[in-house]
């Protein structure tokens, strides 16, 4: 097989997630043209979606230093945004969405992710203007709103836009489990108990392996 069949053929295993099979053809393209962009894109694309965030680092950050299209290459940044936020490595990741919103495409949500990520750095009133702007852009972004929210909560800003914020996300997204957890925290914080517990149960219920979700049930529990 050559490069493009190779590519072709780890394509449709990532597509039908069949991430080791993918892997194993980007792999053999990349033993063939190391210094392929594209197979470099797909090597960091497959070890992002495996959680091998490391992986999935050096080869997109090389993508970005080689010759591919500029749209890619906004692509990858985006991408790379999310991993580094994972990872907390803030900075590197604001620097990364800054400099799709700076290029001149404004989307949702690389100002979703700034606003996330301007919380997590103690800016509250940057994260906040930045979420009004994701949401002005695409008022149907559950994440904006919910993130939106949660800041308005948490740092007793308002608690009714909050939950305007948060039922806004629940609504777009119902069975998402950090919306539902958000949602409950508002009532939680408005003193409603019963609705703050209902809500946060469901959204164990749908992840119950995460210690926050836990964490938020045991502090309503105990009130």
């Amino acid at each position: 097989m050559n490069v493009n069949d190779l590519l072709e053929e780890g394509r449709r295993s990532l597509k039908t997630k069949n991430y080791f099979t993918a892997l194993d053809y980007f792999k053999q393209a990349y033993e063939i043209e190391t210094d392929n962009p594209e197979v470099h894109y797909y090597l960091g694309i497959t070890y992002g979606r495996m959680r091998r965030y490391e992986k999935s680092i050096e080869h997109l950050e090389l993508v970005l230093k080689s010759e591919l299209a500029f749209i890619h290459k906004i692509h990858v940044k985006m991408i790379l945004g999310y991993i580094y936020t994972i990872q907390e490595k803030y900075d590197r990741a604001l620097e990364l969405f800054m400099s799709v919103v700076k290029s001149g495409i404004e989307t949702a949500q690389a100002y979703a992710a700034i606003g996330y990520i301007m919380h997590k750095k103690g800016e509250v009133k940057e994260a906040i203007m930045n979420l009004y702007r994701a949401i002005e852009i695409d008022p149907k972004n559950a994440n904006a709103h919910n993130s939106l929210g949660f800041i308005l909560a948490e740092e007793n800003i308002n608690l009714d836009e909050a939950l305007e914020e948060c039922r806004k996300a629940v609504d777009l997204d119902p069975d998402n489990p950090a919306y539902l957890d958000s949602l409950g925290w508002v009532y939680y914080k408005m003193g409603k108990l019963p609705h703050a517990k209902s809500y946060i149960a469901r959204a164990l219920k749908h992840a119950p392996e995460n210690e926050e979700i836990k964490k938020h049930l045991e502090t309503i529990i105990n009130s």
